[in-house]
């Protein structure tokens, strides 16, 4: 540590001075006399050994070495100024451990991430699951859990209903078009555990204006995957129609990767976020985190109504 440094008192005058380019802004900034920030300057010049202001007349300019300075000094104050304000948010020391559906992780929440990122620095640990039991909820800092209204009665919140409809890429879309018919284009289908969802079934019986119809031969000969995630990639490889959640496919819907075929169906299932079993406390990040995810869930359901 070098000896004969300013304060940190003198370097909040300097910088405000020098920023304002006026020794009466800064006094009124720093709520000083003018006096007392000629005073400071004149004893920081005297401990750094080099003038950093020229006064002319009314008019303060930084010195070469002045420049320098406050160039180093502005920066230093900021980052001091950005740790403190993450110290006392707990952010930075805090890791969180979410808990996710896995195609809510990959499909909705990915995506969106570094918007959580500009408001607390705090860093998370996403764990993906399925819904086998909901006794975990609530454990982790935050988790999200798909079922049905039974996950509002353990404390769920609803983040939005399914909302399901048909979709390809847009070159099956148009051969469908041309053809009148799916012919030999294999339905996609996603899987719970090991049973199939009868998506394409409540779909067409619900459905007001299908595109497609489906016999019960096409639904069976369809082609089976584990996660809604990986049913959506092999539609967007142009492998079929996939059966997707609106909301959770809004991303590739938007960008034109699928586009949908009929009209969307809710079904009795969505999405339900669960808050952290620990005491709550101001700025906590777990408790930003959770509100973070409601507002985003709020704005995704305007952006998907026409």
């Amino acid at each position: 540590m070098l000896k004969n440094m300013p304060s940190a008192k003198v370097l909040q005058t300097f910088e405000s001075a020098a920023r304002l380019g006026s020794f009466t802004l800064s006094a009124k900034e720093l709520f000083l006399t003018q006096s007392a920030i000629s005073r400071q300057i004149k004893s920081l010049e005297e401990t750094l050994g080099f003038e950093v202001f020229v006064r002319d007349n009314n008019r303060l300019e930084l010195t070469d070495n002045g420049q320098i300075f406050y160039s180093v000094v502005s920066t230093a104050l900021s980052e001091l100024a950005a740790t403190v304000n993450r110290l006392r948010k707990g952010g930075a020391l805090r890791r969180l451990i979410i808990a996710l559906p896995p195609t809510f992780a990959s499909r909705w929440l990915a995506s969106r991430l570094y918007l959580f990122k500009q408001i607390c620095p705090a860093t998370l640990t996403i764990l993906t699951h399925k819904n086998y039991s909901y006794s975990s909820f609530g454990e982790f800092d935050c988790q999200v859990g798909f079922g049905s209204e039974e996950l509002g009665t353990i404390g769920g919140t609803i983040l939005f209903p399914e909302i399901i409809i048909p979709a390809c890429t847009p070159e099956l879309k148009q051969r469908i078009i041309e053809t009148g018919g799916i012919d030999d284009i294999p339905l996609l289908h996603t899987l719970s555990e090991t049973s199939r969802l009868p998506y394409w079934e409540q779909w067409i019986d619900r459905c007001n204006n299908p595109v497609i119809k489906p016999s019960v031969a096409d639904i069976s000969a369809g082609i089976e995957f584990s996660t809604q995630d990986q049913t959506i990639i092999a539609a967007i490889s142009g492998l079929g129609i996939a059966m997707v959640d609106i909301n959770i496919a809004s991303h590739v819907l938007r960008k034109g990767l699928l586009e949908t075929l009929g009209d969307p169906v809710n079904t009795v299932y969505g999405y339900w976020i669960f808050p952290p079993k620990s005491k709550r406390v101001e700025n906590d990040p777990a408790l930003i985190l959770y509100d973070w995810i409601r507002d985003e869930a709020r704005k995704s359901l305007m952006e998907m109504q026409p």
